[in-house]
């Protein structure tokens, strides 16, 4: 059985066109029955169709902040995604790092272009998606969801903008809808649908 805390990279699909979903349990799939099927990178390699392949980074649990408990970057799946040579990167992270032990707005601003631009150096020139999160029903995880909703679209979107690449804002279509949750934090399948439809039309743009 798999560690959910320290997952393989699932990739799926035999297309030419090459997909790196990045980011923390929402992009890994967690608390879903079956997360190769119903995870929003699965769901979104799907919609796409057969000229893809995806292969999903997700890491539960992990923050953008090097301060934090749990660094994303200093995964193995981290690192692996940034050797993949993919010709679409998605970036979804920063849920997390709204805990109020771990929030620094400024460090999370230079901390998260680095990220963009480390992705935006690979070879195959991908192009790059940064998704601001999903709203967050609840603060049982310790999560601040004004954060989510105020400072984090501000700042990617900010990032989108300067390093010229694509932003999809993901609360907006997820505020107050109790059915795409399954725990409060996590999303069920239908939510998973919900957001991957939304990057799929940022994609098809």
């Amino acid at each position: 059985m798999e560690d959910v805390m320290n997952p393989s990279v699932l990739t799926l699909g035999q297309g030419a066109i090459k997909i790196s979903a990045v980011g923390d349990s929402l992009t890994y799939g967690y608390g879903l029955e079956n997360r190769q099927e119903q995870a929003y990178p699965s769901i979104l390699l799907d919609l796409l169709g057969t000229h893809y392949q995806l292969s999903n980074y997700g890491m539960s649990g992990r923050s953008l902040l090097s301060t934090s408990d749990y660094p994303y970057l200093n995964e193995k799946n981290a690192q692996e995604s940034l050797k993949a040579e993919a010709d679409i990167v998605i970036i979804m992270i920063g849920s997390n790092d709204s805990r109020a032990a771990y929030w620094n707005k400024e460090q999370f601003i230079r901390e998260y272009r680095n990220l963009v631009k480390a992705y935006l150096k690979l070879d195959s020139q991908p192009d790059v998606f940064l998704v601001s999160p999903p709203y967050v029903p609840t603060s049982r995880f310790g999560l601040n969801n004004e954060i989510v909703k105020n400072d984090l679209p501000e700042i990617i979107a900010s990032i989108a903008t300067e390093l010229n690449v694509h932003f999809v804002n993901l609360y907006p279509i997820t505020e107050g809808h109790m059915e795409y949750y399954s725990d409060g934090l996590h999303l069920t399948p239908l939510g998973n649908r919900v957001i991957a439809q939304e990057i799929l039309s940022a994609i098809k743009a």
